[in-house]
């Protein structure tokens, strides 16, 4: 295995799990993992996202190669095609058939290199984007890099999508990043809401607790992020993050809590000292104005 991982997920209508056009899709053990956010303006785009986040997992196409990038095209569009029966749609959708779906994707591929006997092994990372979902790149809980997106202001422009119905003079055309990942990094990849919040965070100076980010039950983080969207601090939209935590030596629930536990332990110790302190001071003062007390003194000459 190559990495563990955790999936935080919200729909944009938290009444209805259904409506959540968001995809993610992860293979730990073949290294390779992809989010996709589906225009919700367009029809049955969340089914075309799951289909191609997990086409970009179960076989990812090489984009360098435009055989394989259109044969894998065709593929997963007929997949959508194939997926939706026509004859049962109200009269209102059939017109919306003829656009098709769309929707952004960021896939990432993990894969170990060599390296000398007793030397911790490198990863290499190749990540390929289309669109405005975010791959922040994490090492001492510090980002090193993000992908395809390193300013905030972008979040603001459309973004470029893939469309299950391809329109003449459509290009699909993929961004792509390498780099080395050393055991121990974290991958963060994000759906535009989140990552466009991240990326504001970042760029305003605040310190992101990664260790404690992943190791936040996910109810948990779907309150925080209901608490952002009611602050108005998150655009209202479906929100998505895998992180991938690679090779190494991952956080753990378990030691976060039994550290926790140490240190209210260890305040209580404290407190519990400095409270006998005081008792005993009160103690030999009470004794003492009581030695000295007018009353003890006529009782010791009687």
């Amino acid at each position: 295995m190559l990495f563990e991982h955790r999936a935080f997920w919200l729909p944009k209508d938290v009444q209805n799990a259904q409506a959540y056009e968001d995809a993610f899709d992860v293979d730990s053990v073949r290294g390779l993992a992809a989010v996709c956010d589906g225009v919700s303006s367009t029809i049955f785009a969340g089914r075309w996202a799951a289909i191609l986040a997990k086409a970009a997992v179960a076989d990812p196409p090489d984009v360098h190669d435009h055989d394989s990038l259109d044969s894998w095209l065709k593929r997963t569009r007929s997949a959508w095609s194939q997926a939706i029966d026509e004859t049962s749609l109200a009269w209102h959708q059939k017109p919306k058939m003829l656009d098709g779906a769309g929707t952004t994707l960021l896939w990432v591929e993990l894969s170990r290199l060599e390296a000398a006997e007793g030397v911790a092994k490198p990863y290499q990372l190749r990540a390929y984007s289309i669109g405005d979902c975010c791959l922040f790149h994490i090492r001492h809980g510090h980002v090193l890099q993000t992908f395809p997106i390193q300013d905030s202001s972008r979040f603001e422009d459309n973004p470029q999508v893939i469309r299950s119905v391809p329109k003449r003079g459509d290009s699909v055309s993929f961004e792509a990043m390498e780099t080395l990942c050393h055991p121990g990094d974290l991958l963060v990849l994000a759906t535009d809401a989140v990552a466009g919040w991240t990326m504001r965070q970042l760029e305003a100076g605040a310190v992101i607790d990664w260790n404690a980010y992943w190791n936040t039950p996910l109810e948990q983080w779907q309150q925080w992020l209901i608490g952002l969207r009611q602050q108005n601090q998150i655009r209202y939209d479906d929100s998505t993050v895998v992180m991938l935590w690679v090779g190494g030596e991952m956080p753990s629930i378990r030691s976060v809590a039994r550290k926790e536990d140490d240190r209210l332990l260890d305040t209580a110790e404290v407190k519990l000292r400095d409270a006998m302190k005081s008792l005993k001071g009160s103690l030999r003062k009470g004794l003492r104005e009581l030695a000295e007390s007018k009353w003890l003194k006529e009782s010791g000459r009687k």
